[in-house]
């Protein structure tokens, strides 16, 4: 059965896998398509606000597979289904083996798990390592459990909110945790340089419009988190259907995460602390730096899951099996949406980059952005296009493609706009790429 599950996962993922990248995943690809392995860590870390990890795995993977989507997503897709694996073995091991089996299944198909697992970025791997160091701690099993948490401290720092779960159920065995610590530490003590880099940048976006758009606390943010675990990252036009299809299913969901408060195992409340305490941490933590963001605390989805088949097992069978139904349809409906419906899957730099090419054919033309940080889209798929940040603008060119992007967040008083217009540019139309909108401008002579 567990074999059926790996093997529906897998198909389900590679699904709509070729669609272009958005901004973040485009940052990915330009990062492994110009930088060699040292550069990484020397040139690009200190301005991002990751740890390598994940970076130095996608650029020894391109060497081989190369740096097109489906190349760049392969890796989330097979950390994806790993941690699919790896629930099912907490459950079966710890739990039982049914318990197991439907938590993997409800993983395999979550609308949220689905869409991570098909992005170039470090999230998917991220689960993958927090549901094996969980596993790893169950089982006791210092050495590996030491080395999985040296990479959980290479890849995400908001991964290390996990940290606060072990110690406070393993106060009997707090000389092996403390031991296992030592990797880790000693990594951050050759790393503290590069991350106190990276932290001066995340302070000096906290309380702008950036640092709110990338997680600040706010109730939005912590509503989103549940919402989005059992939706993913769909929705509806209708307010009323969109409400009424939430409440419907986040009272099912969390119905059976409260029936799941029975049980008094010691496995089920480590469980429960994985899903509580990272997210409570990262809450507080997020007045000062931005990481309060649903798909932070992805790596708690496994945790959240295996709550739900918990509550499952203390029904009735017939009835149990009736929600398992439901809710296993629910999954793959909310899955389904965001696979087949372009709508609602991710910004469509590389028809952008296309379509004015072939518009601009002919005419001196550039493409100017409201700030020179959303350029990578762009730039991943037409690295030689004429673009530029708002100090590129001049009077010279016949077209002006003006880009929309993120325009209230960097440019709130709309003056690129303005200088354009004010220059003798008339807008003649406007394009959108599945959220990436772009304004065409001629001059008036």
């Amino acid at each position: 059965m567990i074999l059926a599950v790996i093997v529906f996962a897998f198909l389900l993922r590679v699904i709509s896998l070729n669609q272009s990248f958005w901004l973040d995943e485009a940052t990915s690809g330009l990062v492994v398509r110009n930088f060699n392995l040292g550069e990484i860590l020397t040139k690009f870390s200190p301005g991002d606000f990751h740890p390598p990890l994940y970076y130095l795995i996608l650029k020894v993977w391109s060497y081989i597979f190369g740096t097109s989507e489906i190349a760049l997503r392969l890796p989330s897709v097979i950390f994806g289904v790993a941690a699919i694996y790896v629930v099912y073995l907490i459950g079966r091991e710890f739990l039982n083996k049914k318990t197991g089996l439907i938590a993997a299944v409800l993983l395999a198909t979550s609308g949220l798990h689905v869409y991570y697992s098909q992005e170039a970025r470090m999230y998917s791997l991220i689960t993958l390592l927090i549901s094996y160091l969980v596993y790893l701690f169950l089982k006791k099993r210092w050495l590996l459990f030491s080395i999985i948490l040296l990479l959980i401290g290479m890849t995400d720092y908001p991964a290390l909110l996990i940290i606060p779960v072990f110690w406070l159920l393993g106060r009997k065995v707090w000389k092996q945790l403390a031991i296992s610590h030592l990797p880790l530490a000693i990594s951050y003590i050759f790393w503290l340089p590069i991350l106190l880099k990276q932290l001066s940048v995340g302070f000096s976006t906290a309380g702008s419009s950036w640092g709110n758009l990338l997680g600040m606390f706010s109730f939005k943010n912590f509503a989103l988190i549940p919402v989005k675990f059992i939706l993913g990252r769909i929705s509806f036009d209708d307010k009323y259907i969109y409400a009424s299809v939430v409440l419907v299913a986040v009272f099912l969901f969390g119905y059976l995460i409260l029936k799941s408060l029975k049980s008094t195992r010691r496995v089920d409340s480590i469980i429960w602390l994985w899903l509580v305490v990272p997210i409570f941490l990262g809450m507080i933590i997020s007045f000062r730096l931005s990481i309060f963001s649903y798909f932070r605390f992805l790596f708690c989805l496994p945790a959240f899951y295996l709550l739900v088949a918990v509550g499952l097992e203390k029904l009735k069978p017939k009835i149990s099996n009736i929600l398992i139904i439901v809710l296993v349809g629910m999954n793959l409906i909310f899955s389904g949406i965001y696979l087949f419906n372009s709508r609602f899957q991710r910004e469509d730099w590389r028809g952008l980059t296309s379509f004015i090419k072939n518009e601009s054919e002919g005419n001196t033309a550039v493409t100017l952005f409201v700030a020179d940080s959303n350029m990578e889209g762009y730039k991943y798929y037409d690295s030689e296009a004429n673009i530029s940040g708002p100090n590129g603008f001049n009077t010279k060119y016949e077209e002006i493609w003006l880009m929309r992007y993120l325009q209230p967040v960097f440019d709130s008083n709309d003056s690129l706009r303005a200088k354009i217009e004010a220059s003798g540019y008339n807008k003649e139309k406007e394009y959108n790429f599945n959220g990436v909108v772009v304004w065409k401008y001629a001059h008036s002579n």
